[in-house]
């Protein structure tokens, strides 16, 4: 639906907006005074229009999209929005997909609505994701389905109980492995008195059966690479029959490198056909050209020969913000916790009393730090640094740097506008990765409402559709 000259003209008129800003992108909130940051960073012209109008202002205008008095960030903002993939020309909806489906030969795209034991989110993400892996399934007649990342088996659950799919999880950690054994377990004593329509998943709690389902999945703990042996697990877990097999790959929020993982093996893998896939924890990819990257393996970015040629590097602080939700942010009016306008500030203070700096973290706070001086006298035993400094020097500090927080909350802001831009990069070079390959039937996805799941996107490819 989206030729390869579409994709790479989508992409090179991304990088023309983005490239001047991955200075901007790549800059680190604990560093925005003693880097001076905001003024370092920010466009001259944006500058001028915030001192005009003042920073308080521009963060409620900001919220509440009113910036007409503000035409160089009004430009830089609507740019943000363009390149948000849900607004480019090689992103569907996932009813286009579905569409697609049908007319592949999907009989009923099944949609059913858990909420026993997850969040709404998950609820929302599973319900979405199990109805297009199931019809994915269903068009391309696959044998088995290989959760990737499989976490607690929210989405492998449904597909083995529902769909009636044989799936094997497989995740890395031996504690999402056991969780999910347990979970599935519990599910499928209840399950048989689950109202079987959309929207009703509660069963009576005077009820309980057991449903032979449940064998239809299976789980092992297993690190995945790019060279993962999916035949012989699926062979020794299911006792099954040796080659040939049809499986099909789903990941639901598949961890870093993970993701580009699971297209790669999607390619290599003959016996692989089709792959399902939202990729999360774009601070995790490794990628190739980052001079701080000594291998040439498992590599997350970029992945298309396109921008290997551009020799690309995004830079982590710049994927890190691409985990952001935008569209979360702005509709909640969510300003940064004060907790970064503090850190910001610690580092001031660590820099004009220690010799060397600290390598340690001093990470999140479970509560927050009553005041300042409550956050530096736990984060300076934290990070085990011992300075002189009194409890009024903590103060002298704060309130010479307190008018300040309203441009530290609009520097945070203006940074958050990129995110769905990085994001938009990465999701573009696998779906190039896929179609340079020759796979005509991959896509670009939106599966979720953002402001839930801010992960809402991934990628679809299925081999030799038209030949079953």
């Amino acid at each position: 639906m989206c030729s390869v000259p579409l994709i790479k003209q989508q992409i090179e008129n991304l990088l023309k907006f983005l490239e001047p800003f991955l200075g901007f992108a790549n800059c680190h909130m604990v560093d925005f005074f003693t880097n001076s940051c905001y003024k370092n960073f920010v466009p001259s012209d944006i500058q001028r229009e915030i001192n005009e109008i003042g920073e308080a202002n521009l963060v409620n205008l900001l919220f509440r999209d009113e910036l007409d008095g503000a035409p160089s960030l009004k430009t830089f903002s609507e740019n943000s929005v363009k390149f948000t993939l849900k607004n480019t020309e090689v992103c569907l909806g996932v009813d286009t997909l579905i569409t697609a489906l049908q007319d592949w030969g999907c009989d009923n795209f099944d949609k059913f609505k858990l909420e026993m034991f997850m969040t709404a989110k998950k609820s929302h993400e599973v319900e979405v994701l199990s109805a297009v892996a199931a019809s994915i399934s269903e068009v391309s007649k696959t044998s088995h389905v290989v959760d990737l990342g499989d976490g607690k088996g929210y989405l492998s659950s449904m597909l083995a109980l529902h769909n009636k799919i044989a799936v094997l999880g497989v995740d890395a950690s031996n504690i999402n492995t056991c969780g999910a054994i347990k979970r599935v377990n519990k599910l499928s004593k209840v399950w048989n008195n689950i109202p079987n329509a959309p929207h009703k998943s509660y069963p009576k709690k005077n009820q309980n059966s057991e449903t032979m389902n449940v064998n239809l999945y299976k789980q092992v703990t297993q690190f995945v690479d790019e060279d993962f042996d999916l035949e012989s697990l699926i062979v020794e877990n299911f006792e099954t029959t040796p080659l040939p097999l049809q499986l099909g790959l789903v990941g639901l929020h598949t961890c870093g490198n993970l993701a580009p993982n699971s297209l790669k093996i999607f390619v290599k893998n003959n016996d692989v056909k089709t792959v399902c896939n939202v990729g999360c924890c774009y601070h995790l990819i490794t990628e190739r050209f980052d001079e701080s990257n000594d291998c040439d393996r498992d590599i997350g970015f970029p992945m298309s020969d396109f921008l290997t040629k551009k020799r690309l590097s995004i830079g982590r602080s710049a994927r890190m913000i691409a985990n952001q939700s935008v569209e979360r942010i702005l509709q909640s009016k969510e300003l940064p916790n004060i907790t970064i306008f503090y850190r910001a500030l610690l580092q001031v203070i660590l820099e004009r009393f220690c010799r060397e700096l600290p390598t340690k973290h001093v990470g999140r706070f479970k509560k927050l730090p009553e005041s300042f001086h409550d956050y530096v006298r736990i984060a300076l035993k934290r990070i085990e640094v011992d300075i002189n400094i009194t409890d009024e020097q903590i103060q002298e500090f704060y309130l010479s740097y307190e008018k300040r927080l309203n441009e530290v909350n609009l520097f945070y802001l203006l940074r958050c506008k990129l995110s769905p831009v990085i994001e938009s990069l990465i999701l573009l070079d696998r779906l190039l990765y896929l179609k340079e390959r020759g796979f005509e039937e991959a896509f670009l996805v939106r599966f979720f409402d953002p402001v839930v799941s801010p992960r809402c996107y991934g990628i679809v490819a299925l081999k030799d559709v038209f030949n079953k």
